[in-house]
This record gives structure tokens, sequence and C-alpha cells, in this order.
């Protein structure tokens, strides 16, 4: 029998061919991520890991220029500010170890100001954009030299690693959220002074732009480098029911998340997660992708050697930049995830 003067078979089969078109047609959709570059990371990590950053410590001017370089990006992207942030800053009052303490003065700490850079973007599902989804990473390093490593032909601490890396990636994650927004609303900080004591986030919690309330988790970003371009690696894991979502989030890159080693947890406390863990709110840190802490890691923490230069793996920097967008897109998209209440 024909219907409308097509056979019903020719119809059957090609509406069947029209659904298969369609599913292959949703797969190629790309999120914004998924068109980031590695020109585009690259010109970012090279900027802010270079010897005119003078290795980005609190109170130098390499790290006001590095902050007003991200308060830019996020301007670019559309970002909002908070209604008691200027500019995207937040000025930061902050207490440094006087490393000169009793060879000049009596004095044991440095009192300077600094900024966190902040920037978000509203949520477009009306029941859930009051809830926040905070995307973190530090831009400082620890300036010059003298240190562990320091010749005297370089004295600089580029931290490309540590933490430009993370950095480079927040960059991005605000680009791609401004085009695509989540459920939940998105604020993105880079902040100031970690390397000194977690000092930036810690005067973010004690001086809050928005309800610490109404933050439902932190994803933070650091590292000190990778030896292992197969995975990443998660510090507080395995405090959460997040493996499954974020195995799925991180495969579309060929790419597998481990908590930290065993002997590494520690570490989870040395980041700026921590200062949002003690407050009670969920927080994790997403790292570059080691199997353990061998000489291709040392080589570069806290050293000079830590740069941006040509032997950098750009193309790992791209896909984990990618796959920390996707793990946010998916605890921001998700109506639920069961925690465990951090203990303190």
């Amino acid at each position: 029998m024909k219907h409308g003067g097509f056979p019903r078979a020719f119809i059957g089969t090609a509406i069947l061919l029209f659904t298969v078109s369609a599913c292959v047609e949703s797969t190629r959709l790309n999120f914004p991520e998924d068109e980031l570059t590695v020109s585009e990371v690259e010109s970012h990590l090279r900027f802010l890991a270079s010897d005119e950053l003078i290795g980005r410590k609190p109170g130098t001017y390499g790290a006001d220029i590095a902050a007003r370089y991200i308060a830019e990006q996020f301007r670019a992207a559309g970002l909002k500010t908070l209604t008691a942030s200027m500019d995207y800053f937040q000025v930061a009052f902050l207490f440094l170890p006087n490393n000169d303490a009793g060879k000049t003065n009596d004095s044991k700490v440095e009192s300077i100001t600094s900024k966190n850079v902040i920037g978000y973007i509203e949520g477009k599902d009306p029941r859930m954009k009051n809830e926040f989804v905070l995307l973190c990473a530090h831009y400082d390093h620890l300036g010059t030299g003298p240190l562990n490593g320091s010749p005297d032909t370089d004295v600089i601490f580029n931290g490309a690693r540590d933490n430009g890396i993370g950095t480079v990636a927040l960059i991005c994650a605000a680009k791609a959220f401004a085009i695509k927004p989540p459920a939940r609303s998105i604020v993105f900080i880079a902040f100031t002074g970690e390397e000194e004591g977690m000092l930036g986030s810690q005067y973010f919690v004690e001086n809050p732009l928005l309800p610490l309330d109404n933050i439902f988790f932190v994803l933070n970003n650091d590292g000190g480098g990778f030896n292992d371009t197969t995975l990443i690696r998660i510090a507080g894991l395995e405090r959460y029911s997040l493996k499954k979502s974020i195995n799925e989030a991180v495969g579309k890159y060929a790419l597998s998340a481990l908590p930290y080693p065993r002997e590494l947890q520690y570490l989870y406390e040395l980041s700026d997660n921590i200062s949002f863990a003690r407050k009670g709110i969920p927080a994790i840190t997403v790292s570059p992708g080691f199997d353990k802490v061998d000489d291709e890691i040392l080589k570069y923490i806290h050293t000079v050697e830590d740069e941006a230069d040509d032997t950098f793996d750009y193309p790992y920097l791209l896909k984990f930049t990618r796959a920390y967008i996707s793990i946010a897109r998916a605890i921001a998209d998700t109506p639920y995830i069961a925690t465990k209440r951090l203990k303190n």
C-alpha cells in the first residue's frame, strides 16, 4: 500500500535513517570547550609564566599584571562582576612571612595588598541559579630567588605548572561557560597568596562576596607537574559520590580520573580547597596526571625549571583544560550530588 505517494516501507526506512542521522549529528555537537585550541592555551600559559611577570609573587608588579590579565579575560568572556567587587577585583590585605626578618628589623611579617580576581555567570535554571559552583585556581607563585635549585643565571620562579596550568584552565572555563551556561551559577576566582599559606582563599571565606551557604561545590585546580598524560588526579575524590560522573566527564577526552595516591592524601590540606572545606563546603582539587612523584615531577616543583618553553606539553594542557571544564559542567548541571559530610 501507498501513503501520500510513497510506499510505507520507504517511509519507515526514511524515519529510521532520519533518527539515526539525528543521533549521529547530536554526537557531533560540540560544547564550547571542544572549540578551544592548543595555540589558545599555549598563549595564555606563555604570558602568565613569562619572565616579565617575575614569578607573580603577591605584592609585586608581576602579580598585579597577572591579575589584570585574568580580569581582562573575564571581561572579554562577558562575565559579570559581583556587587561588592570592583572591576573583577577583591582587594585582599595579607600578611606575608618576611624572609629578611632579623636582618634589617624585628618584624616577622610583611603587610601587603594583593587581589583575588572574581567574576560570575548566572545559571540558566531558575530553580538552581541561586546555587553556586565555584571554580578556582591560584595565580600567584614564588617570585624570584634564590630558592631551591636556583642558579645565578636564572632566579625567576615562573610557575608554569604551579599554577599556570590551573589559571589557564580557569580562564578557558570562563569563556566556555559564558557561551553555554549550565543550570547553576558559576563563580570564577583566581586566588592570590596560595603559596604563602592559602592566604587569598582564606581572606575570601572570611570576607565573602556571596553567601557561603549558597556555594554548592568548589572545584579547585592546582598542581605541581605531570608525568602521565592519560590521567588527571583529584584530591578529595574519595570524600564524595562523584567518581562515576567525573569519569564520564573526562572519558570523552580519553582521560581517567584517580584520587591522589594514599601517601599524598595530606596535600588535600595544602591548596585553596581546604579554606572552603573547613567551612563545611564540599571541595576538591583537580590536578594534572601523575603516577608517582619521580624526577620528572621534582624537577619542576618550586624550581626555576618550571617554565612555559618549547618542551612543554601544550596538547596535554588543552586536554586537561577541557576535562576540567567538563567536570565543572557535570556538577553544575546535576540536580543533586550525594556528599559525605566533611569531618572537622
